[in-house]
């Protein structure tokens, strides 16, 4: 099934955010739910193998936006030999993004290919988190793939690509960790240092910052992050 969903946040009178368009077609359906807030909502279950969403945001200058989603989404397989389910997010932002989605769970022999792309004028902040969890339950994990591109003025500040899963390159039992979640922030005082936990990091990016967990199970790894999230430096971390 093919999903796209189009939200633009322009600048109103006396500082508010006004939303000239907010649409959505296929597995989700968009709806405003606060001044400046969004909520995507599953029409159907899923994704399933061969499933394509494309999420389109454009926030002007002086907007702002904040994205969430009410529940997590379960990636589950087709039938027979399963294609990746895909999920693209394309921002174009001149003020303020919050992207904070509910975990992704993706099940035994289902394959999520995810992508962020944010293009960003020269005073633009962007938060946008990701949370993944291989396997349900008692069972075995499916593979999820991630890219992250984030460019400022057309300058890439950011590009990484994860993969886990059977199959991924860098999973190699007993390296396998099931659970993943990173923070990218970025705007005009979010700068901070290097920092180090276990099994997470921060690293910083020109005004901003990237951080990123792994573990067994999501909890803990999200617990994770979150230390290292407005964290000292690594030095102190480490006390």
């Amino acid at each position: 099934m093919r999903t796209l969903v189009e939200v633009v946040a322009r600048a109103g009178p006396g500082g508010r955010t006004v939303l000239p368009v907010v649409r959505a077609s296929g597995q989700l359906a968009v709806r405003r739910t606060g001044p400046s807030t969004v909520h995507l909502v599953a029409t159907a279950f899923g994704p399933l193998g061969g499933d394509d969403a494309e999420i389109r945001l454009v926030v002007e200058v002086g907007a702002r936006l904040a994205v969430r989603t009410v529940a997590a989404a379960v990636v589950l397989p087709a039938r027979g030999e399963s294609p990746p389910s895909v999920q693209r997010v394309r921002a174009e932002v001149g003020g303020t993004l919050d992207l904070r989605a509910e975990p992704t769970v993706v099940t035994r022999g289902a394959h999520h290919r995810a992508l962020l792309h944010a293009q960003l004028d020269d005073g633009a902040q962007l938060t946008a988190t990701e949370q993944v969890q291989l396997g349900r339950v008692g069972e075995e994990p499916g593979r999820w793939t991630g890219t992250t591109r984030v460019e400022r003025g057309g300058v890439p500040l950011l590009h990484t690509t994860v993969g886990l899963g059977p199959g991924a390159a860098a999973w190699l039992p007993p390296v396998a960790p099931c659970a993943y979640a990173s923070t990218v922030h970025l705007g005009q005082d979010a700068a901070l240092g290097r920092a180090t936990a276990q099994d997470a990091v921060r690293l910083p990016l020109d005004r901003g910052w990237v951080a990123t967990a792994w573990g067994d199970r999501l909890a803990g790894t999200v617990g994770r992050l979150a230390l290292l999230e407005g964290a000292a430096p690594a030095e102190e971390a480490r006390r």
